[in-house]
């Protein structure tokens, strides 16, 4: 990577101003652009060009970011249509609400302890203690639902009912071992994906479920030489178990339904891949995080002023 170009004609921009911040924090500025080190990242450049072009081409401002499930390997990172027009880089800086894309965290607790995707919950209007009674997108009731049709078509009642069954803390607690970082509320609405994280954690927790539970923290840069070859940073990926991996395997297998027929349809491609869609009131927000076992993508879409 060369940094002494003009930044707005760096190759992949946000990427590479994601990593000079990593390395001037570690290193400082002499080191940095005079010590002639080499830095050795993870980027894709095919795969971040397809990225720049996606996102250009919507019309949208907002942030794709894929990464290797396996490894952590960053592999594209787009944080906004024209780095020319803003550095903000919404990848990594842009906390917004998931909306139904924070629901498989709310079903990976459930398959952990006890539930199975034939369990039946009623669609039904509630009314909980606070006065608040949860809506579907569609304003209509399914009644008796098995998991798998309500994680399917993404029904926000069931969701809500079942994260009351299965406890505010403990969906937090998984939510924070997948690799969500964020405080996230501790009431009911969080099953709405009201709780605001970046694209670049909500991707690194679909990252452990697409790695059957081995949850492996998000890497950009691969290792470091000095100006005379010396390795002086060798970034090995760790690794840690999160969850069973039969229980990934069984929402993974629910999340494959969801691009087959469910709302992530739209999505699927010429091989097995699993995903989940959200959207926020209004379309202020939009995203589609999906996964084959060998890479994870967030796509999010929404504008600055949040403004539909």
């Amino acid at each position: 990577l060369d940094y002494h170009n003009k930044r707005d004609e760096i190759t992949a921009p946000y990427f590479s101003t994601f990593i000079l911040s990593q390395l001037l924090e570690e290193y400082g500025a002499n080191v940095v652009y005079k010590g002639g080190l080499k830095i050795y990242t993870t980027l894709d450049l095919e795969m971040q060009y397809f990225a720049e072009k996606a996102l250009q081409e919507s019309g949208h401002e907002g942030a794709i970011i894929a990464i290797e499930p396996q490894n952590g390997y960053i592999k594209a990172m787009v944080g906004g249509k024209d780095f020319g027009e803003s550095k903000f880089n919404r990848a990594t800086q842009a906390y917004r609400q998931p909306g139904s894309a924070f629901k498989p965290f709310i079903y990976l607790t459930a398959l952990d302890n006890g539930f199975t995707p034939s369990n039946i919950i009623e669609d039904s209007p509630v009314t909980f203690e606070n006065g608040w009674s949860p809506e579907n997108y569609e304003k209509e009731f399914s009644g008796l639902v098995t998991l798998r049709e309500a994680f399917e078509h993404s029904i926000n009642v069931v969701g809500v009912k079942l994260l009351e069954q299965v406890g505010i803390k403990k969906v937090i607690n998984y939510s924070h071992k997948a690799g969500i970082k964020s405080e996230l509320r501790p009431d009911l609405s969080l099953a709405l994906g009201t709780s605001e994280i970046s694209p670049l954690e909500i991707v690194s927790a679909y990252a452990t479920i697409a790695n059957l539970g081995v949850r492996v923290d998000p890497l950009s840069i691969i290792r470091i030489e000095d100006y005379s070859g010396k390795i002086i940073k060798d970034n090995i990926p760790q690794k840690k178990k999160a969850f069973k991996e039969e229980t990934c395997y069984v929402l993974i297998n629910m999340m494959e339904e969801v691009i087959k027929r469910g709302t992530g349809w739209n999505a699927k491609i010429d091989r097995p891949a699993a995903g989940k869609t959200g959207t926020t009131d209004n379309f202020v927000d939009a995203w589609f995080i999906g996964f084959t076992p060998e890479l994870a993508t967030a796509v999010y879409i929404g504008n600055d002023d949040r403004k539909p």
